[in-house]
């Protein structure tokens, strides 16, 4: 189907809540959609099988397509058909740079490394391996351990 589903926090669609607008509507299921952004307008349409998830009204600054599953998942309803802003968008919490400050990573989700440099993937999932998310001094262990290698890690805000 490929309908999105989030299993992660959802914050990336929701603060996208604030720049995405139903301009107006062609019918309950089209819509055109305004990137408060760049103004781009976008024609969009409920998937089938989420439009009954559609129908049930958005929490307050949400994004006006998603939804929360009664398992506690994220839903866009528009998933195929999204606006540019939203398929270009990457959820990031953390940026990995070189000592010169060239970004060299990234990571999103639950603490999951997007990057060319294979000795960088290989360090981080080793370093995860070593001490679980679940203690608190995780991130301090992270930008140490990164440090000691000629890397510097910061969160995203």
């Amino acid at each position: 189907m490929g309908t999105f589903i989030c299993t992660r926090c959802g914050k990336c669609c929701i603060s996208l809540g604030r720049h995405i607008r139903i301009e107006r509507s062609l019918s309950s299921v089209q819509h055109y959609v305004r990137n408060a952004i760049s103004g781009e307008v976008t024609l969009v349409t409920i998937h089938p099988e989420r439009r009954a998830l559609f129908s049930e009204k958005p929490d307050e600054g949400w994004c006006p397509f998603l939804r929360r599953e009664q398992d506690g998942r994220f839903t866009c309803t528009i998933y195929e058909n999204r606006p540019a802003i939203c398929r270009n968008f990457r959820c990031l919490n953390m940026v990995i740079s070189s000592q010169d400050g060239t970004e060299l990573g990234q990571i999103v989700g639950k603490a999951t490394i997007t990057t060319k440099d294979p000795v960088l993937k290989e360090l981080w999932n080793n370093l995860k391996k070593q001490m679980p998310m679940s203690d608190p001094r995780w991130f301090e262990y992270m930008q140490k351990e990164l440090k000691m290698h000629g890397y510097t890690l910061e969160p995203v805000t």
